[in-house]
This record gives C-alpha cells, structure tokens and sequence, in this order.
C-alpha cells in the first residue's frame, strides 16, 4: 500500500517540477503561478519524507 501512495506522491513532485518550469518560462515571473507550483513541490516532499519513515519504520517493529 505504501509503494503505490510513495510513487504516486514521487509523480506529483515531478509533475509539480514540470509545471513550475512551463510557468516560469511562460509567465516571465508576472504571476504567482511559479511560486504555488514549487510551493506545492515541497508539500509533497514533505509527505513523502513522512511517508517513507513511516515505511522504514514499520519494517523494523
């Protein structure tokens, strides 16, 4: 169950990543969009640092 969740948080990240990109190539820094995609890319970074200690964690208990 954790694989699946754990992959598909690593997809949003890259996700997040690529529409970060497409927005500071398209907007040239006149929206806020850029800083809302990388700022969701952190969340979701965050998440998958819970997610995987919580993963490591119940294989040693």
């Amino acid at each position: 169950m954790f694989d699946i969740l754990i992959i598909v948080v690593m997809l949003g990240i890259l996700g997040s990543l690529g529409s970060g990109l497409y927005f500071l190539v398209r907007d040239r820094g006149k929206t806020d969009r850029t800083v809302i995609s990388l700022g969701i890319r952190v969340a979701l970074a965050i998440l998958l640092l819970i997610l995987l200690a919580i993963g490591f964690g119940s294989k040693i208990l």
